[in-house]
């Protein structure tokens, strides 16, 4: 039925009484549609007439059932936002006037809010939210909107606002989702925030009525806003508005007024309260940004609040601004009290730290006082059940509770100090925050020189009425106490640090005396308490018992206990005693401190050390070998300070008895540790003679190590079994003790350890838990440090052993094992063959460069025999060896060939072949067959490389046999050998050689296996293939891309060949695309990019090369730089050969898309100058002046924009595309250059007022090794611009330094802003950094030949920086002064030990007459002191000509 023929029969039919007007026609909204798409209908104000009606409409039929509601009806918004958008974007001011002249008195006589709202409503409660009739909704909304807010009230806009914030939280917008960037969709044309903002405007302008908007807000819409309440981080514009609103609704002015008064709001927490039944955890997260919110808007009114007498001082403003703020503290405080889980924890650390951020409180306000500890007494009742893991949450949200109020008041919880620490006892080791909790409380103490009450509360904690309450017993109770924050390594430097910094000389004897007063009480009561149990055992001598039967004790707890005591406090008060500062005591007192440590040892250690060896050996009593650990403790820490002018001797008695127990099975294995590092330590000072320790060591390495698989976490509690003690013991001697067991160990003992270490098990993998010690991790690192290597006796001992156990290989004929595969020839017994696969497990572990090569020659012959020897093995008599055994010899194998290079007569071609057929163990399990694989591949490619070389030599019948050999492969249906291994032929032949290096029999083999590579990949790569048939199977991309490869290095005409990688590189980066896909097929299809941008014409190559870089994007961006590691190894073999054209604009286009204005991330862009620092590295031949060209515009761009220095992922990329050019492409450097180089170091070393959370000490490196290239190889750059060298050699010197210990924030903020952004407060330069700089500095005395192109070596003369330098040398050397004394930082020792090297270089280039005028102008009194030092250390150092 047609619609309506003029304006008469359309008015009439939107008046009908009826909708449809005629049954069976259409209905009004479509012939409201009709008419206005009906351009040749004419009704005067067309579009007056249809919006009248819709709003109409909507307004009068908003309350009926969904299916009869307009406001639900997408045809209603549709036709609705047709009429009110303009048709032609060009007339749209035109359209905006006429449509104001009209649609204003139609607004003003219908109103569109009801309409509004009940939109909202009915969106909130559907089951699915229509997102496209929404948008058409919001699209009419913001055209409506700002013509018909004015007639709105305050009450209206407020309902408005609670429907966005319904909308916002209901179930089928938020809840499911849980994700901010969702509500930002909700903000089309930003009509939720027009309203959000029109209630804010109205707000502002409505002071009268803004208690009523509180009280309606708080009534109806706050319990749906909280959960709005965003935490710190972004969040999207539209949550912040609504948010905002809220906050300006609650803590207005006339509201935060009241509170201010100190009158009760109880309106507001009774709403809380009310919400937080409802949902507590929302409200609970939210509490904390709201008191923060309250606070910020309770200091912008301040002045106005209470400022208003005239006598109302600044002070005592603040003051009632506090007070106010710790009021609503209270109301917040409350709400948390009615919960007890983890949530509400959380919430309380928050807003402690509120109060800390703000500082709200005041050390005279007793009622913020006493409700800041009642917080404090809830934190160190919750720590008693600390020891319990479920509880980890609540424990941490404690110790973070006791931290926060120590930073507000340390006096807050000074009262109970001896409980928190006694509570510290049982915290696990895992909860972080304790530590930085007790580092804190000693801080504190530094500062206030009480570190003895400090040493006093940390001894209190061991008491036996604290470890009693652990439960399951006095082990477990030993253990908790072991690995609580009070004993851990970090506390105990920190608090040896204190002790040593800190102690005032007046406090030093009385530390002694406590700490002796403690260790004694510990040992006397435990001795007591171990005699009244003998006692009533019958262990003991009648007599006593009757006497303590007479007059029983009053302590019945268990003897082991105070043995744990004893144990804890000898393990931390030790650490007190070598770390008194007796330097600073004078020679009286410095002798009475030496004497009364001399008691404490006789008194304690002597006397524990005699009984307990005595009772372990008569009864193996457990308690007493607690009491003996903790004596050797105490012993071996006062034997080992230095400020201990004295050697502490045991008796003949007690060495004996220590070498009886380290034998004993009943002996714990912490004990043994214990007992063989004081025996050790004995043996050097000369009271013992070290064979008979060294049989007992090497006894128990012998018993205990040779279990397989055993960790040790290198905490000695935790060793609970004698397997672990052999991997401690091992430990201690490797790290210890081996010079001197090298030195004095006999020929028999020196054979015995390199036997135990030889034979100890090996796997292939490194499975140890992290942060923990495996016999591989030990000897790895003993293997790779040059001190053993120096141990000529023990080297020597250690090759004998290796050799010896590799002998049985010299009798077994390679080529007769090999052709007796299948038949199982005669091999070596198995056990002969797990000591052979044992010495290929350590020689794995051993670097290359540390044997002879006469030696790898021979392990390497032995090694083919020991490959074929455990394959046998393995396949037929597995016993006692793995596939990892078979892992471990092919990587040796790989290792020595990789190392030595060419080796005539030591490969075989049999054995070659014998890898291609027999490489891997089928019955291995998949990851140990997928390492079997790498590593018989990685063989597999060392040796061909070998091939190679040698057919480049004109010996290319082996590569002549294995391109045949491959070319079978591929022409077969089941290949008998991997085809992976031609590839890596391939990339061997195309990388370093030309064809017209090889005979022609050679080259022709190759254009054989290229067609049948061709033969064999084009009918799965059809080029009539769709995206989706396309298989994205990585043997079958990777044989196309290397065929591709082939063809272009024989110079084969590959015209007809389709080209794939657009469509492959879609069908990869497609939304339903799977990132592991994406990782493993990246590079390769990268690679056929490449390749296809090398065979296409000019015109195509140019839309290819766009199309190559967005595809490396792709990658990057979906699989990360970490996850397509192959991505750089594919780009460097394929770059090379791209022409120069091709190259040209690949580099262009690179360049075009790194200004940051471009629109790319700076992931992206980052990602960019990674590519851009590739494709220069690895340039054609002949494109010198393009990457000349190139080079100095991103130079010039990294200048220009400081976001390049300063945005972290953009400064490291730039400091290695700088780094990069200056060291591998020094000729390439202009002078054009230099101006823009010198701008970048400057921006990366300039101070700034904000800096990184880390620091980031690859800058520091990177600027040093630019400084060191062009001083090493472009001094004639350098020589121009010498200023700007020592300008920024300085800058380097002033970052060494680091801000003092224990500085106020203000004096902190006035040292870092004198540091780059990179340096964090937390993170200062260590002295590698240093070191590095050193380096430097000696650079410049160094001669050097300049790297230019075009100049012969011969014609130049090596010069250095010396004398041109030495006119800046003073400056630097200022900088260096300056930091030394500079009051607000500290240069640390090494860090200055360091750089003496550079700086004694600049002494050098100074001169004494330089010096002297340094001195005269540039120092103040401190400056010219610290430059006699340096002077007077130069002199000594310095060579006179003298010898």
């Amino acid at each position: 039925m047609l619609g309506p023929q003029n304006a008469q029969d359309f008015i009439r039919a939107l008046k009908a009484s009826s909708d449809p007007p005629h049954a069976g026609g259409p209905c009004k909204v479509e012939i409201a549609k009709q008419a206005w798409d009906n351009q040749l209908l004419y009704v005067p104000n067309k579009a007056e007439a249809i919006v009248d009606w819709l709003l109409s409409r909507l307004l009068k039929d908003k309350s009926k059932d969904r299916h009869e509601n307009p406001v639900v009806d997408s045809r209603y918004w549709k036709l609705l936002a047709d009429v009110l958008t303009p048709s032609n974007t060009a007339r749209e001011g035109d359209h905006s006037r006429t449509l104001r002249s009209w649609l204003i008195p139609l607004l003003n006589r219908i109103p569109i809010a009801p309409i509004i709202l009940s939109y909202l409503e009915s969106a909130s409660e559907r089951d699915r939210f229509d997102h496209a009739q929404y948008k058409l909704f919001a699209r009419c909304v913001s055209i409506l909107w700002p013509l018909a807010v004015p007639k709105f009230s305050p009450e209206t806009l407020l309902e408005c606002l609670g429907a966005v914030v319904h909308l916002s939280v209901s179930p089928v917008v938020f809840a499911s989702t849980r994700s901010w960037g969702t509500l930002q969709a909700l903000d089309d044309f930003r009509a939720p925030s027009s309203m959000v903002a029109s209630y804010r405007t109205s707000l502002a302008a409505s002071a009268s009525k803004r208690k009523q908007l509180y009280t309606l807000f708080l009534k109806k819409h706050l319990s749906r806003w909280v959960h709005l309440v965003p935490s710190d981080g972004d969040v999207p514009p539209i949550v912040s508005d609504v948010y905002d609103a809220g906050i300006e609704t609650m803590f207005g002015l006339e509201i935060v007024k009241q509170t201010a008064d100190n009158k009760p709001d109880s309106v507001l927490s009774d709403a809380l309260e009310n919400t937080l039944k409802d949902s507590p955890a929302v409200v609970l997260r939210s509490l904390p940004r709201l008191f923060a919110s309250y606070v910020r808007n309770l200091k912008r009114h301040k002045g106005t609040l209470f400022g208003q007498g005239s006598s109302q001082t600044s002070g005592h403003v603040t003051d009632q601004a506090q007070t106010a703020a710790m009021a609503f503290y209270a109301t917040c405080n409350a709400l948390i009290r009615t919960t007890t889980d983890d949530a509400s924890w959380q919430c309380r650390v928050s807003l402690l730290e509120v109060v800390e951020r703000e500082g709200l409180f005041k050390s005279n306000d007793n009622e913020a006082r006493t409700l800041l500890r009642r917080d404090g007494d809830l934190a160190v009742e919750a720590l008693a059940t600390a020891w319990d893991e479920q509880h980890a949450a609540s424990t941490d949200c404690a110790v973070k509770v006791l931290a926060a109020l120590a930073r507000i008041d340390h006096d807050l919880m000074s009262a109970s100090f001896n409980v928190v620490y006694s509570r510290l006892l049982v915290i696990p080791n895992s909860i972080s925050s304790a530590f930085q909790y007790v580092r804190l409380l000693l801080e504190y103490d530094s500062k206030a020189r009480d570190v003895p009450s400090a040493i006093v509360h940390v001894s209190e904690a061991f008491s036996v009425p604290h470890l009693e309450r652990i439960p399951d017993g006095p082990l477990a109770a030993y253990r908790v106490g072991s690995s609580s924050p009070l004993t851990s390594l970090p506390f105990l430097d920190e608090l040896a640090r204190a002790v040593h910094n800190f102690l005032t000389p007046g406090q030093v004897l009385e530390t002694i005396s406590d700490v002796s007063r403690s260790l004694r009480n510990a040992y006397e009561r435990f001795v007591e308490r171990d005699a009244g149990q003998s006692a009533d055992r019958g262990d003991g001598p009648r007599k006593k018992r009757r006497k303590s039967a007479a007059s029983p004790s009053t302590d019945h707890s268990d003897a082991e206990y105070h043995a744990i005591s004893f144990a804890l406090i000898a393990r931390t008060m030790v650490v007190v005693l070598r770390s008194l500062p007796l330097h600073s005591l004078t020679d009286g007192i410095r002798a009475e401190a030496e004497r009364s440590v001399r008691e404490v040892y006789a008194s304690v250690a002597t006397r524990a050390l005699g009984l307990g060896l005595e009772n372990i050996d008569r009864s193996g009593s457990q308690s007493w070998q607690f009491v003996v650990t903790g004596a050797l403790r105490l012993h071996y820490g006062l034997a080992r300070a230095s400020a201990f002018h004295q050697e502490l001797l045991l008796g003949d008695e007690l060495l004996s008895g220590m070498l009886k127990c380290v034998s004993s099975a009943c002996v714990m294995p912490e004990v043994v540790v214990e007992m063989l590092r004081t025996l050790l330590h004995q043996c050097t000072i000369g009271c013992l003679h070290p064979e008979a320790v060294f049989d007992k060591l090497l006894d128990y390495l012998e018993t205990h190590l040779s279990c397989q698989n055993t960790t040790w976490s290198g905490k000695s509690h935790a060793l609970d079994a004698h397997a672990g003690g052999g991997v401690a013991v091992l430990h201690l001697l490797v790290d210890r003790w081996l010079p001197e067991f090298s030195a004095h160990a006999t020929s028999k003992q020196l054979e015995r350890l390199a036997s135990t270490l030889v034979d100890a098990k090996q796997e292939s993998h490194d499975s140890r838990p992290p942060f923990s010690l495996s016999v591989q991790f030990i000897l790895s690192r003993m293997l790779h440090d040059a001190q053993f290597w120096e141990l000529l006796r023990l080297r020597e001992a250690f090759i004998t052993k290796l050799i010896k156990q590799t002998a049985p290989l010299t009798e077994f004929d390679i080529s007769n094992l090999l052709s007796h595969l299948t038949a199982d020839p005669p091999r070596p017994a198995v056990h002969t063959v797990v000591h052979i696969a044992s010495a290929y497990g350590i020689l794995l572990l051993t670097p290359p460069a540390y044997l002879p090569r006469t030696l790898h020659i021979e392990f390497l012959k032995r090694g083919y025999v020991a490959d074929i020897v455990v394959y046998l093995t393995l396949r037929y008599s597995r016993s006692q060896l793995s596939e990892g055994n078979l892992v471990i010899v092919r990587e040796v194998l790989r290792r020595t060939v990789a190392h030595l290079g060419m080796v005539e007569n030591v490969v075989s071609k049999e054995f070659l072949n014998y890898l291609l057929e027999q490489g891997a163990v089928k019955e291995a399990e998949i990851d140990v067959r997928k390492d079997i694989n790498a590593t018989t591949i990685g063989l597999v490619d060392v040796y061909q490389g070998y091939l190679v070389r040698l057919a480049k030599k004109g010996e290319a019948d082996p590569v002549i046999d294995l391109t045949r050999r491959y070319t079978r492969s591929y022409d077969a249906v089941n290949p008998d050998i991997s085809r992976r291994p031609s590839l890596l032929l391939i990339d061997a032949l195309v990388q370093n050689t030309a064809p017209s290096d090889f005979s022609t029999s050679c080259v022709d083999s190759l254009r054989d296996l290229e067609k049948s590579m061709l033969r064999f990949s084009l009918p799965l790569l059809s080029p009539d293939s769709d995206d989706r048939e396309l298989p994205l199977d990585y043997n079958v991309l990777d044989v196309w891309a290397h065929l591709r490869i082939l063809g272009r290095w024989l110079g084969i005409d590959d015209s007809e060949i389709p080209n794939i990688g657009m469509q492959l590189s879609r069908k990869l980066l497609s939304p339903v695309g799977n990132k592991r896909d994406i990782i493993a097929l990246g590079p390769v299809v990268l690679s056929i990019l490449l390749g296809e941008v090398q065979s296409s014409s000019s015109e195509e190559a140019r839309e290819r090369v766009e199309y190559l870089t967005v595809a490396y994007l792709a990658l990057l961006r979906v699989g990360g730089r970490d996850g397509i590691s192959d991505l750089e190894s594919r780009l460097i073999i394929d770059c090379k050969t791209l022409p120069t054209e091709s190259f040209f604009s690949l580099l262009n286009l690179v360049y075009d898309g790194l200004p940051l204005q471009t629109g790319l991330s700076t992931q992206d862009v980052a990602n960019l100058i990674r590519l851009s620092s590739i494709l220069l590295r690895e340039a054609p031949e002949g494109t010198a002046k393009i990457c000349q060209a190139h080079t100095t515009k991103c130079l010039n761009l990294f200048a220009d924009d400081e976001d390049f220095t300063t945005t972290p992922v953009l400064r490291r990329e730039v400091v290695d595309f700088v780094v990069r050019q200056c060291s591998d492409r020094p000729a390439s450097m202009r002078t054009i250059d230099l101006s823009s180089l010198w701008s970048i170091l400057r921006a990366l070393l300039s101070r700034s007022s904000t800096h990184d959370a880390a620091s980031d000490t690859t800058i520091f490196h990177g600027v040093v090794n630019v400084l060191s290239a062009l001083v090493r190889l472009r001094r004639d750059l350098v020589l121009n611009t010498l200023p700007h060298l020592g300008f920024v050699l300085r800058q380097l010197v002033a970052c060494l330094r680091s801000v003092r210990p224990q500085l106020g924030g203000k004096q902190t903020r006035l040292v870092m802003d004198t540091l780059p952004r990179w340096i964090s407060p937390s993170g200062p330069l260590s002295s590698q950094e240093s070191k590095a700089l050193a380096r430097l500095l000696t650079t410049l005395t160094t001669k050097t030949l300049v790297r230019v192109h075009g100049a012969a070596s011969d014609t130049q003369k090596p010069e250095s920086l010396v004398r041109p330098f030495s006119k800046h040398a003073a400056y630097v050397l200022t900088a260096y002064v300056n930091a030394a004394n500079d009051p607000l930082c500290v240069v640390p020792l090494g860090i200055r030990k360091e750089l003496q090297p550079g700086l004694f270089a600049l002494c050098e280039m100074l001169g004494e007459h330089n010096r002297d005028a340094m001195m005269v102008s540039a120092l103040d009194a401190g400056g010219k002191a610290t430059m006699k030092a340096l002077w007077k250390e130069y002199e000594k150092q310095r060579y006179v000509g003298k010898g």
